[in-house]
This record gives structure tokens, C-alpha cells and sequence, in this order.
């Protein structure tokens, strides 16, 4: 079932920080403006053909969550304007969209597979968080050269691709808890650290109970029924 904007975390949280701030004003903007995101997803995300699809976008809400956040940029002015800046932009982009994958198929094909010969119907979440935590730390080294710090583009406004960021993290963190330290990836840390105590309308979201429940694309624990055909699987590890 394809994501519905309200019913979208990073959604609401970009919508709260540019002063959309009832549930009535943010489900208007959402059945309005945002119902056909899917229209802003950016050209390097556009599948062609099968030989093009993202197999390991396995439910598509990497997919979708980046068309949502390039349609709300668009919107409220979030894009950067600097070619360079809107370059560095897509990368993290890409890195974001690898690890979220590279996280669901994990946890959803590698560790929990009913439907695979062996019928492994157990998911053990330490074992999935060691498994994941090589991929991440490869991540956060990609992220830290990208990251001018606080945010992408340095000590100015966030913009789009933070609050993309942000929501990863925000999901990596509810994972595997201890991934995020000021002593491993000191930019990743700051980066966190500046979301949370911004001096803009963001922290109403914060102090939102919407914030506090839930994950912000997807869960920390198996959650498809309906997995890749062993013809497109994909060999991570």
C-alpha cells in the first residue's frame, strides 16, 4: 500500500517546522499539495524497468519518503539553491537510501525469512543489530565526509535532505541504540544533538507526542509479509 503523506513522520515533522501546525492544517496540505508526491521523486530514484528497480527498497518507503520530502522541499523553499549544495544533497541521499535498505532487507530477508526454504519464522534482534552494525559504521564514514556540520550544509538552516537525515538516524538509533556516540562519529553526533535543541518551531514536533511513538519509515523489527522472489535476492554479506 503505497505511504500517505499524513501518515507520514518526516512528513508532519518538516509540515510542524514551517508552522503547519494542527492535525486539520497538516491533513489538508497532505490531500491537497502533497497527494501526488510521487511527481517530485528526483531522477536518480525513477525506476525505468525491472533492471532498474530498487529490489532492495523491499515495502518502496525509501522511495516514497524521498519523493515525499522533495515535494514538501518544493513547497516550503527547502532545496538548496548551489549546484554544488543540491549535489552534495543527492549523495546523501544515496547513502541514506542504501543503509535504510540495506537495514529492512536485513531484518526482513536475511534474519526473518518465512517464506524462504528453511522457513525461519525466529527473529533474533541482537544477532540482526550485529549483522548491521559493519554496514552502518561504513555509512557513518561516508556520512561524516558529507556532513559540513552541524548540518549539510554547515551552521545554517536545515534543508531538505536533513530532515531525511534526521529520520534515518532517528530509525538506526531505534535499532541499534548505541550506534550514535560523540566518540565514533563526532558529526553525526552534532548533528543529532542540533536537530534536538534548534531554536525554530522544530521543537514543537519534539515536544510533540507524535514524536515519541513510532518510527519515522519503518520498524526496527520484521514487518513484510511479502518478500522479494529468490530470483531478484541480492547478496549483501
Amino acid at each position: 500500500m503505497a505511504l500517505k503523506a499524513i501518515d507520514s513522520k518526516v512528513c508532519r515533522m518538516m509540515l510542524t517546522s514551517r508552522m503547519i501546525l494542527s492535525e486539520e492544517q497538516q491533513r489538508n496540505v497532505c490531500e491537497a499539495d502533497l497527494a501526488s508526491y510521487m511527481i517530485a521523486c528526483p531522477e536518480w530514484l525513477k525506476a525505468k524497468d525491472d533492471s532498474t528497480k530498487n529490489w532492495m527498497d523491499l515495502d518502496n518507503k525509501m522511495t516514497e519518503t524521498i519523493a515525499l520530502v522533495h515535494a514538501v522541499a518544493h513547497k516550503y523553499f527547502l532545496l538548496p539553491e548551489d549546484p554544488a549544495m543540491l549535489e552534495r544533497s543527492e549523495n546523501v541521499e544515496k547513502v541514506c537510501f542504501n543503509i535504510m535498505n540495506t537495514m529492512v532487507y536485513l531484518i526482513n530477508k536475511i534474519c526473518y525469512a518465512p517464506n524462504s526454504p528453511e522457513g525461519t519464522n525466529d527473529f533474533d534482534p541482537e544477532y540482526a543489530r550485529s549483522r548491521f552494525i559493519g554496514k552502518y559504521n561504513q555509512f557513518a564514514t561516508k556520512l561524516e565526509e558529507l556532513l559540513e556540520g552541524p548540518f549539510i550544509m554547515g551552521d545554517t538552516l536545515p534543508i531538505h535532505v536533513d530532515y531525511l537525515l534526521y529520520a534515518c538516524l532517528a530509525d538506526i538509533k531505534n535499532f541499534v541504540p548505541n550506534a550514535i556516540g560523540a566518540d565514533k562519529h563526532p558529526k553525526i553526533h552534532n548533528f543529532m544533538e542540533k536537530f534536538w535543541t534548534y531554536k525554530s518551531p522544530i521543537r514543537r514536533w519534539f515536544k510533540s507526542n507524535d514524536s515519541k511513538s513510532g518510527e519515522y519509515i519503518r520498524p526496527s523489527v520484521p514487518h513484510i509479509k511479502d518478500l522479494l522472489p529468490e530470483s531478484h535476492s541480492i547478496e549483501m554479506y
